[in-house]
């Protein structure tokens, strides 16, 4: 692939100990040690009319006020505009908290300042090392993970295991060579949630381990692991040990590695992005909702006052955090505010005739799915995680079942749930951007 030079970089982006994890509401307090480094690598090409930015780290995602900060600075510092900057989270649940989510921890403004510092370093670096280089694309069977959207005998929806749902069992790779031949980077993406590891330790999780496993077995190549639509799918088993964790990433970067192996030459020559804001649509409830709502947090937060078992730290982040978010929920029912909506961004890549698909969300599979279907380009990578997070984004068809992703997450991502008619919405923006695309090659 003539005209396209690439670079890569990688940066260390390891908090100290003591800083609140995310991911969970139930941990008893903030870091304790460091188990494995987490990084953010980075991958710029340019096609000499055109440079784009890919950025993935570890990390649960990025707040919109870091996904600004960056952008910004990477304007500045490495000439990417930031409708061409792409920031994706490992959505890994035992690194910092870095979103405004409640009772999830405590956000830390010095931590966040040398963190986007960081970023924009690893992108300058990338695009001071740009060279002639050559694409490849490649799929190959992976499976580390479940649907896990369980419907009881009682008619419930939990949190379980789904042996019939939606999964996407594969991982798609983007392989950037040398000349010489030799592998320069490898952006491979993969949807399961990196939840296994429930304690006071920062890791990377399986996306971690995978890392490791590729920059062995391809010669150093800078392995970069993007969080694609995971929105409703697990990692399995999660039994909380490190060696499961190890055992997934190792079994994804083996499954990595053979797409690397296999893949084929990305065609086309030209790089092209574009984003677009949608306005989804929130549900309000209604004042009695919101008031038992409210109810129920208060008595929560009474009982667990009483309870020797949790820690101050519980008892400021989860409980009064969980009051807090009632509270809002309950004015916004008594404000009636049914036209208000939730700004999402789609962006929308094309690297030759490979197109990539970036969500700032917690995407159901079935996105990811219907793209590899749908779009007008003949590989399409989709993501979620990416330049910010508004929550979870269920299918229309997942809201009369409820369950955990439609009901009650948006608790800790903010005040209201968005509305199912936000699925034909992002479907119906997402290919224009793509037809768009496209066109113009």
């Amino acid at each position: 692939m003539e005209g396209i030079r690439v670079g890569v970089a990688e940066v260390n982006i390891t908090p100290p100990v003591g800083l609140s994890l995310c991911g969970f509401g139930a941990r008893k307090g903030p870091s304790e040690f460091i188990h494995d480094d987490l990084y953010a690598r980075a991958l710029v090409l340019d096609d000499g009319e055109t440079r784009i930015g890919i950025v993935t780290a570890d990390i649960i995602s990025f707040a919109p006020d870091l996904v600004e900060r960056i952008r910004a600075l990477a304007l500045e510092k490495a000439g990417i505009p930031g409708t061409h900057l792409a920031l994706n989270g490992s959505h890994s649940h035992s690194g910092p908290t870095v979103m405004q989510f409640r009772s999830m921890g405590d956000r830390d403004p010095a931590y966040e300042d040398v963190l986007c510092r960081q970023v924009v370093g690893a992108l300058k670096m990338a695009s001071d090392r740009l060279e002639a280089a050559s694409l490849r694309t490649g799929r190959a069977p992976a499976r580390i993970g479940h649907n896990r959207r369980e419907k009881r005998k009682d008619g419930r929806m939990t949190l379980g295991h789904n042996p019939g749902g939606p999964e996407a069992p594969w991982v798609d790779v983007l392989r950037a060579d040398r000349q010489d031949g030799s592998p320069m980077g490898i952006f491979y993406a993969h949807a399961a949630h990196p939840v296994n590891l429930r304690g006071l330790a920062t890791s990377a999780e399986y996306p971690g381990y995978a890392a490791r496993f590729i920059a062995r077995n391809l010669n150093g190549a800078v392995p970069m692991f993007a969080q694609a639509c995971c929105g409703d799918i697990n990692c399995a088993p999660m039994d909380g040990q490190f060696e499961t964790s190890e055992r997934q990433g190792e079994i994804l970067g083996c499954a990595t590695v053979t797409a690397a192996l296999q893949a084929e030459s990305v065609g086309g020559k030209r790089l092209a992005s574009a984003c677009r804001k949608v306005g989804l649509p929130l549900m309000v409830p209604t004042v009695e909702e919101a008031e038992r709502a409210l109810e129920q947090q208060r008595e929560g937060l009474s009982q667990a006052r009483k309870d020797e078992r949790v820690t101050p730290y519980q008892l400021r982040v989860q409980y009064e955090g969980q009051v807090g978010w009632a509270e809002d929920y309950l004015r916004a029912a008594r404000e009636g505010d049914r036209g208000g909506t939730q700004d999402f961004e789609i962006q929308a890549m094309r690297i030759g005739d490979v197109a990539l698909v970036a969500y700032p969300g917690e995407m159901f599979v079935e996105y990811q799915l219907g793209l590899d279907r749908e779009s007008p380009f003949p590989r399409t990578i989709t993501l979620g995680y990416t330049n910010g997070c508004i929550g979870y984004v269920p299918m229309a068809a997942a809201y009369p079942e409820g369950g955990y992703e439609v009901s009650g997450a948006f608790r800790y991502y903010g005040t209201l749930m968005i509305a199912p008619d936000c699925e034909r919405l992002i479907r119906e923006a997402t290919l224009d951007l793509l037809e768009g695309l496209r066109r113009e090659a």
